[in-house]
């Protein structure tokens, strides 16, 4: 037991699980309750947002790639307010994020003091688990449950609210000890039913989502791939669980989909989903209907997803980890010799691939301009580091995104969930950074997006942070212009941006190298100088200016129910 202030409790409560940076900003309030003591010690680093929603993305994006949780901090009232988004976010997208937040006194709670709100009933709903702290000496306990709720699977947000006047009170505590970790492996007899119907099967497709990256299963998903022949692909959450360069890599599903994705799931005899919660931007309009003959198996660590959309034939219960290593020894007994890089579904995919090319170059052939999302997509692909890191937006942009570059180191991808939060990664791309210290990072994402976190980009020059912003600049809402072109009757309504910033220049002044793509030419000069910049400690921005309707066969198909032929036919005029 020793005597500490309440404030002093918290910051070695984060040292002891591992936090090495808090992201946000401070008020009057977080000084006393955190901030002060945060400077007395070089353990933990104070990442200093601009806004408290962009603290929140960046530790979410530092959460995705370290598997840690992620730390944000807002001052109370409107700075807590702010980290709702983020909350929200962790929870749909089952990120580990611990909130922390001061507030009004409690010794004079309700009486109107200032910045006073009822913090908790903010959340209840959304977070696993949330506490207002009443006595200084429940800190250690407090932040011990807030670390085990966080990361124990499903993971989530959770909140911890810290009067100011708790913060400076002392008292009698003992030495924190770190919430322990937990996970589980599905059962022997789910993995030993799950084996025999994988070996089986004669066309069997595995479909990885972020569980993947959650429990770090690349390898055990690179293994069972090669060990059964069988095609992997991918939820835009769950991009880079294999190297997308691999004999085997089959491309994106849901809206992300292309024709080989699609040729590979519609002749599937067997579906085996690994991590994902089977949203509708994955699997399509509706959850369109098993065919009977198909066998379903879901490996999910949270029982509530199984049946949530689609009742699994097998469940497998489990860390996608862990369940997938004892798969593949359940699977080596029954698979025989199988040569995956000259099998059947190999030649498939590598065929089904020269047919999206050959797609992609007649879009491309046919675009208004001034620069197809391919054309720079491909000239990035080329050029930045394999173990780069790429942090994508939201908006009509991420679908190409996630579909062109093609990248071979898995882990590498980081995104928002089905929430689908406009300006998330120009955050999160800030606690990638540092999630990866020296890594390249891009950020991907639209003009509507970007400008709703775009103060952020001076973040990235405050810490010399190698990040390459790429603000596709359509000077529109695309998804939402797009949707009144195709059913609205053309009714362009409060879409369009008829004044819109020059981002390169906004982000030169702000210290960043600009860049301005406006014709496929300069898009491999940008790149390359973008890269220079980030050598030399300094971020960069690359504005490329896109048409705003020209969008994958897969993004229309999604939205319009057809098949990813039909949607080329009507993208290129060959059909209605």
């Amino acid at each position: 037991m020793a005597l500490k202030k309440a404030s002093e409790a918290v910051v070695e409560a984060l040292a002891a699980e591992g936090v090495e940076y808090v992201f946000g900003l401070p008020g009057g309030h977080s000084v006393t309750i955190f901030y002060d003591e945060l400077s007395k010690q070089d353990e933990i680093k104070a990442i200093l947002a601009r806004h408290e929603t962009a603290g929140a993305f960046a530790a979410l994006g530092y959460a995705q790639l370290t598997g840690k949780a992620g730390v944000c901090q807002g001052t109370a009232g409107p700075g807590f307010s702010h980290m709702l988004v983020g909350i929200h976010e962790a929870m749909y997208s089952r990120i580990p994020l611990v909130v922390i937040a001061p507030n009004a006194p409690i010794a004079h709670y309700g009486k109107g003091e200032l910045q006073e709100l009822p913090q908790i009933e903010s959340v209840v709903g959304f977070a696993k688990w949330w506490y207002r702290v009443d006595r200084p000496d429940k800190i250690p306990w407090v932040m011990q449950q807030a670390f085990k709720h966080a990361l124990a699977p499903p993971c989530g947000p959770v909140f911890v609210d810290i009067p100011i006047d708790i913060g400076d009170m002392e008292a009698e505590m003992d030495d924190y000890v770190p919430a322990p970790r937990s996970s589980c492996v599905a059962e022997p007899q789910a993995i030993a039913e799950a084996a025999k119907a994988l070996a089986t099967a004669k066309n069997p497709v595995m479909i990885c989502g972020r569980g993947v990256h959650q429990s770090g299963a690349y390898e055990e998903v690179r293994k069972l791939a090669e060990l059964l022949a069988m095609p992997v692909v991918y939820t835009n959450h769950g991009k880079t669980s294999i190297p997308e360069n691999h004999p085997l890599a089959g491309g994106g599903v849901g809206c992300n989909r292309t024709c080989v994705s699609e040729a590979l799931l519609d002749e599937a005899d067997c579906w085996f989903w690994v991590g994902s919660q089977i949203e509708e931007f994955a699997v399509g309009k509706g959850w369109p209907q098993l065919p009977p003959e198909r066998t379903f198996i879901n490996l999910n660590i949270d029982p509530t997803q199984f049946g949530r959309n689609w009742t699994p034939d097998i469940c497998l219960l489990g860390d996608a980890k862990l369940t997938l290593a004892q798969l593949v020894e359940a699977c080596d007994e029954d698979a025989g010799e199988r040569d995956f890089a000259n099998s059947e579904a190999a030649s498939k995919i590598a065929e089904l691939r020269k047919q999206w090319r050959a797609q992609v170059d007649a879009l491309v052939a046919s675009s208004k301009g001034p620069v197809h999302f391919s054309q720079f997509l491909t000239e990035l692909n080329r050029l930045m580091p394999d173990d780069a890191v790429v942090v994508v937006g939201e908006g009509a942009n991420r679908v190409w995104t996630a579909t062109e570059l093609q990248l071979t180191t898995p882990g590498t991808w980081v995104s928002a969930s089905d929430f689908g939060c406009m300006g998330y990664a120009v955050g999160a791309s800030i606690g990638a950074a540092v999630a990866r210290p020296g890594k390249n990072i891009f950020c991907i994402t639209g003009d509507g997006s970007f400008q709703m976190q775009m103060q952020e980009i001076v973040v990235a020059m405050q810490y010399e942070l190698p990040i390459t912003y790429v603000v596709f600049n359509n000077n529109a809402l695309g998804w939402i212009k797009w949707s009144q072109k195709l059913g609205r009757d053309e009714r362009y309504y409060c879409t369009e941006f008829t004044a819109n910033w020059n981002h390169a220049e906004a982000a030169q002044a702000a210290g960043l190298a600009g860049l301005y793509v406006d014709s496929a030419e300069k898009c491999a000069s940008a790149v390359e100088s973008a890269l220079q910049a980030n050598a030399d400690g300094r971020p960069a921005l690359i504005e490329v200016l896109v048409p705003w309707d020209e969008q994958t066969p897969g993004f229309h198909a999604q939205h319009t129910g057809c098949s990813t032929a039909e949607a080329y036919d009507t993208l290129t005029g060959g059909g209605s």
